[in-house]
């Protein structure tokens, strides 16, 4: 049971109006619920018979009674004209104050809604507040409020920027944050770690930059003696690189995976794409239609000495989604709306409204109880919407919650 389910219920009147006792026995008569309020009690202008008297005030809704008092409910002067505590359990020895010492009448709804009721509105399995009810709105409804929360997450990833320079580095942190996935905190601190800024400028070359991002990550250490002109070659840049500037690799633990997917093959996959571009931002200018083929010695390799069963020239194209969706179009519409470009960023967010649909487990979970999304753009919102919404149960600032409470 959710807060916001039981919100719902008391809306709706979902249960035995003959079965409804406070916590101390006394009959109690619903004539009006009241009006869903953000800003205080739950329910404003609801009118109540409690054994015959009836009351007109507001109406706060708990799954249980202790939380009156973990919300500080009972410090809030707002709290003083709520006239009735309605909760999910409850015992007769739960009390509830207001502020001035006033005793709140408790009512309890789950002795009052039916078995096949309460079973249809709780779900077993983990799923968001509202997941029991989320369809009686419509899929265009939900449709839009992924977009809403899809925007919301672009500024929230890209707002604290003080300064192109930062902008930037943070656009590189997440783009290898994006090709390390599922490893991406390694691979931020391998941004961390070699900035775009010194990449740039140290190392100019295809194989300076696979010699760099490979020797910061660690995987250049303790290697076999080489027995390939590569490997030779990339083994001496990256010394040269250490001793003319102090460069130490990191210690990074790293998870068995394919080999397609190792850590040396996205390395090399990055270098060989940033290699194309003089400036990162160019990348928001001219997007990868495709990844560039890795080169030849990452191709028949998945690690130092550790050929490939067969030859993989390209990565996999859910590589170059993944990157398009988590740092290229969200970086690159901000980059475009700072800089004036307001044409270049609707057109980017057009190109990413294009996107197939993730299929992460947020999106799995919203197709499920409520509508799929139709796009990354939207499944991007619904990551968002999870995290700052819905994990929360913060019901009354989403437009779900509210149409829900108010339809």
């Amino acid at each position: 049971m959710s807060e916001l389910i039981l919100q719902w219920i008391w809306r709706k009147q979902v249960y035995d109006p003959a079965s409804l006792y406070t916590t101390t026995g006394e009959k109690v008569e619903i004539i009006s619920p009241g009006l869903p309020y953000p800003f205080g009690p739950d329910f404003e202008g609801a009118q109540v018979r409690i054994n015959g008297l009836l009351h007109v005030g507001s109406v706060e809704i708990d799954l249980y009674p202790s939380l009156w008092y973990a919300h500080a409910h009972h410090l809030n002067p707002l709290y003083e004209r709520v006239i009735l505590h309605v909760v999910w359990k409850a015992s007769r020895e739960n009390c509830t104050y207001d502020k001035g010492g006033r005793v709140i009448p408790i009512l309890a709804l789950s002795s009052a809604v039916n078995e096949s009721a309460i079973q249809r509105l709780s779900p077993k399995q983990v799923t968001f507040p509202c997941a029991a009810i989320a369809r009686t709105l419509s899929e265009s409804v939900w449709t839009a409020v992924y977009e809403e929360w899809a925007e919301q997450r672009l500024h929230e990833r890209c707002q604290s920027y003080q300064n192109e320079g930062e902008f930037l580095q943070g656009f590189w942190s997440a783009l290898l944050r994006g090709i390390g996935a599922p490893q991406g905190d390694s691979f931020q601190r391998i941004a961390k770690a070699l900035p775009w800024t010194i990449l740039k400028r140290h190392a100019p070359t295809l194989l300076s930059k696979e010699a760099a991002l490979m020797g910061t990550a660690g995987l250049l250490e303790s290697v076999g003696a080489p027995s390939d002109p590569y490997e030779k070659e990339l083994l001496s840049a990256w010394r040269f690189l250490q001793r003319k500037f102090g460069w130490t690799p990191l210690q990074l633990h790293w998870h068995p995976t394919r080999p397609p997917l190792s850590p040396w093959r996205k390395l090399a996959q990055l270098a060989a794409l940033v290699h194309n571009y003089s400036e990162l931002a160019e990348l928001f200018y001219h997007p990868p239609l495709k990844l560039p083929p890795l080169s030849p010695y990452w191709q028949s390799h998945w690690a130092w000495q550790r050929p490939l069963s067969r030859p993989l020239m390209h990565s996999s194209p859910l590589l170059l989604h993944n990157l398009l969706v988590n740092a290229i179009y969200p970086f690159g519409i901000y980059y475009f709306q700072v800089t004036g470009q307001a044409e270049a960023a609707l057109q980017m967010r057009e190109r990413f409204r294009r996107l197939p649909p993730e299929n992460h487990r947020y999106a799995r979970l919203y197709a499920t109880y409520a509508y799929v999304a139709q796009n990354a753009w939207q499944t991007q919102g619904q990551i968002q919407l999870w995290r700052q919404g819905c994990e929360k149960q913060r019901c009354l600032t989403c437009r779900i919650g509210r149409l829900l409470l108010q339809q």
